[in-house]
């Protein structure tokens, strides 16, 4: 039922890619972080994503602008080798939200007049073109996909629509070979996600062959306005799977309660929690729940004398502009009483 699931997924994140120009394997990322341990995803979404991008090669081969290629690709392999080594060590989790929050940030994109037109284009230089192979590289060896993150500045250096496919498919093509032989090397490439990864391969073939001619008749306006829209899909989508998989594993939540003129907008996380209080007459404060044995010995003296036997249902402290402090509540008689400490 998982690979089933997969398939679908792969048929429709590729034929969207064909004819946005990318972003197949950022859809695909939360689809295999259901199915597979997080730590093997990226060596399964590399199995696909290697043979879609093979076909992608050989069915828009003349139309790669080599000039760019060749600038991209030395800086990238360094990349690649680094971000495949640290991924035994790094939590891509993390860069899944801020890619997720890049490609979001595109959204405006989506609502101007001009974005589906072509920007005049820039010249490729080889050290900006070696900087963003390098940066690709890395991130594609840690998550194993974000070459959507990249059309725009494929766009900006004025490739049509067919150049931006073959260009990105000849830049990534090694980078999928060497990520591949690095997976194996580190032993990520087990058996669950070679069966993922070649559902995902067949999906993305038929694909690939299936949309090819509607490409061609696809507008260049139209392309770029897909593009766009394909990055804040995928966006949303990287967003929500990793949300998902922090909340379970981080206890990572938030809740918003109105408490007379008070806002109080609280953040846990792990055992930790953090509060953003808006107060209508006074300053932004933001509030942590502190343990009595963890203050200063100053102000736990200060607390012993305030409390006056009365029980501590909790300590905060509070910091505001230029300001601050401890704040004690104190069960007094039945009722809340709180009492600020300076520090």
């Amino acid at each position: 039922m998982g690979l089933l699931l997969v398939f679908a997924a792969a048929l429709l994140a590729f034929a969207l890619s064909t004819v946005s120009g990318g972003g197949a394997g950022l859809l695909l990322l939360p689809v295999l972080a259901r199915v597979l341990p997080a730590s093997v995803v990226p060596a399964a979404l590399t199995v696909g994503t290697a043979t879609s991008t093979a076909s992608k090669l050989g069915l828009f081969w003349r139309h790669i602008n080599w000039s760019i290629a060749r600038r991209f690709v030395p800086g990238a392999v360094p990349g690649v080798l680094l971000g495949a080594y640290l991924l035994k060590y790094l939590n891509p989790l993390y860069l899944e939200v801020v890619i997720g929050l890049f490609l979001l940030s595109n959204l405006t994109m989506l609502w101007r007049k001009d974005a589906a037109v072509a920007e005049p284009a820039v010249a490729a230089s080889g050290l900006k073109l070696g900087a963003l192979g390098f940066l690709a590289g890395f991130l594609s060896g840690l998550t194993g996909a974000v070459g959507l993150l990249f059309n725009k500045f494929y766009f900006r250096y004025g490739l049509s629509r067919d150049a931006v496919i073959a260009t990105r498919a000849a830049n990534e093509l090694l980078l999928h070979f060497i990520k591949l032989a690095l997976y194996l090397w580190l032993g990520l490439l087990t058996t669950a996600a070679w069966q993922a990864g070649a559902t995902v391969a067949v999906g993305a073939v038929m694909a690939t062959a299936g949309t090819k001619r509607l490409v061609r008749y696809l507008p260049e306006q139209a392309f770029r306005r897909i593009g766009y829209a394909a990055m804040v899909l995928s966006g949303a989508f990287m967003l929500s799977s990793a949300g998902a998989e922090l909340r379970e594993t981080k206890n990572l939540r938030a809740s918003a309660a109105l408490l007379g003129d008070d806002l109080e907008i609280t953040g846990w996380w792990h055992s930790g929690s953090l509060t953003l209080e808006l107060e209508l007459d006074e300053s932004p404060a933001i509030e942590q729940p502190v343990a009595l044995a963890d203050l200063p010995p100053d102000v736990q003296a200060a607390i012993v004398r305030l409390q006056q036997g009365r029980p501590i249902l909790k300590i905060e402290e509070v910091w505001k502009l230029h300001t601050h402090y401890y704040e004690l509540y104190l069960n007094d008689g039945g009722r809340v009483r709180s009492l600020n400490v300076p520090h």
